[in-house]
């Protein structure tokens, strides 16, 4: 009978300093491995839905970003709002990020506390209560904040100068995917004159995200966009510089462009998050390949109601709805090894597939792996993930990070 890995929480260990994530030592993997029989601790053994993270496929995609920055001279700061993991986080820090990015306080205090040590919060600081925790935490940590207006950058200055400490800044301008920043270089510099009066914050540099990279119709058209990404940012630097403005930092890049951005000259990092991972989105834009899709996840057939349809057990609850369908015809996921399965739609606990005529042997209990249109997005619909290589568990990783949206 499959056991699930909660019933073996005991065994967990603190995998980092602080951290609080689980892994398991060698000698509680014993354990447990006694616990399911005599059988090596196999992902078969899973109970299903189950979230399974292909550690073989993660250290491929990190050096592969990490020698696209090493070989443009940039450096590699990664968005850790897809895997919301400080275990993850530190292996990208090992290969060479120059430290992490950070959706939300709330995750930049989960990085903090698995020490991490580098965090930049992509996202304004709004709200006393926000403005305490960022004191807070950046007592211990060098934390820097994206700022895109005058009001937001003066509460941090007075909760900074009440501190007695300085708070280094990014000021954010939109670079065409409309969605927040400032809409030209002229509003950048203007807002960059009025924060080099105001005690308690630095001016470290712009940054930008060109998130309509995900809209590009081929290849051509994201190494355009990834250009003009880098391009807009490093113009816009430059403003700042002439006006005698420090502007140190000159950051951009998304997972999909961000292997055209980096190559940009005057830009000096990037911070791509979802190639750790890849989904169906980078696989649609050429970005990467299914081979470099580390994240599935396990489901069971638990409905045969026709010939040409089946039900499995995790519907939007866990795959969500983010996300066009597959670009490869097989709906909203890919079912790994059986390209001719279709997840044709989902419910909040239902998927439903759609079988060609070769795959109609499909039985209620058969097990799926799927590969989801958007791996962020599953990441936080989960509380822990279990990383393999092979068919074989390595670690049972509770995801810290998740429904940290403030």
């Amino acid at each position: 009978m499959a056991r699930n890995p909660k019933h073996f929480k005991l065994f967990a260990r603190r995998s980092r300093q602080g951290s609080g994530i689980r892994s398991y030592s060698s000698s509680a993997l014993q354990l447990l491995k006694k616990g399911l029989g005599d059988s090596a601790m196999n992902k078969s053994e899973l109970d299903t839905p189950y979230v399974l993270i292909d550690l073989d496929v993660v250290d491929r995609n990190i050096a592969r970003m990490q020698d696209i920055a090493d070989r443009a001279g940039v450096s590699l700061r990664p968005h850790v709002k897809t895997h919301k993991l400080p275990v993850l986080a530190h292996k990208q820090l090992e290969a060479g990020a120059a430290g992490v990015t950070v959706a939300k306080l709330g995750e930049a205090e989960v990085m903090a506390a698995g020490g991490v040590r580098d965090i930049l919060i992509a996202f304004p600081i709004v709200g006393k209560q926000k403005l305490d925790r960022l004191i807070r935490l950046a007592k211990h940590v060098n934390v820097t904040i994206a700022v895109d207006s005058f009001a937001a950058a003066e509460a941090i200055s007075d909760a900074a100068l009440e501190a007695n400490m300085t708070i280094g800044v990014l000021v954010e301008f939109d670079c065409g995917f409309r969605r927040i920043g400032l809409e030209t270089g002229e509003q950048v510099l203007e807002l960059a004159m009025q924060l080099v009066q105001l005690p308690g914050i630095e001016i470290r540099g712009i940054m930008t995200f060109g998130g309509q990279a995900y809209q590009a119709a081929d290849e051509s058209e994201l190494l355009r966009i990834g250009r003009e990404e880098g391009q807009a940012a490093v113009d816009t630097a430059q403003l700042l510089v002439d006006a005698g403005i420090a502007a140190d930092i000159v950051s951009a890049g998304s997972s999909p462009g961000s292997q055209y951005t980096a190559f940009v000259p005057g830009v000096t990092e990037i911070q791509p998050g979802t190639y750790i991972f890849g989904d169906l989105m980078q696989v649609a834009l050429g970005a990467q390949s299914l081979e470099d899709c580390a994240l599935t996840v396990k489901v069971t057939v638990v409905s045969r109601p026709e010939p040409g349809r089946a039900v499995i057990d995790a519907g939007t609850k866990v795959f969500t709805s983010d996300g066009a369908a597959s670009p490869i015809g097989t709906g909203k996921g890919y079912v790994v090894g059986h390209p001719g399965i279709k997840l044709a739609w989902m419910s909040e606990e239902h998927g439903v597939l759609e079988l060609d005529d070769d795959e109609r042997a499909l039985a209620i209990g058969d097990t799926l792996e799927i590969v989801p249109v958007h791996c962020c997005g599953v990441m936080n619909m989960v509380d822990e993930v279990a990383a393999v290589r092979g068919e074989e568990i390595e670690a049972f990783w509770e995801v810290q990070g998740r429904g940290k949206s403030r």
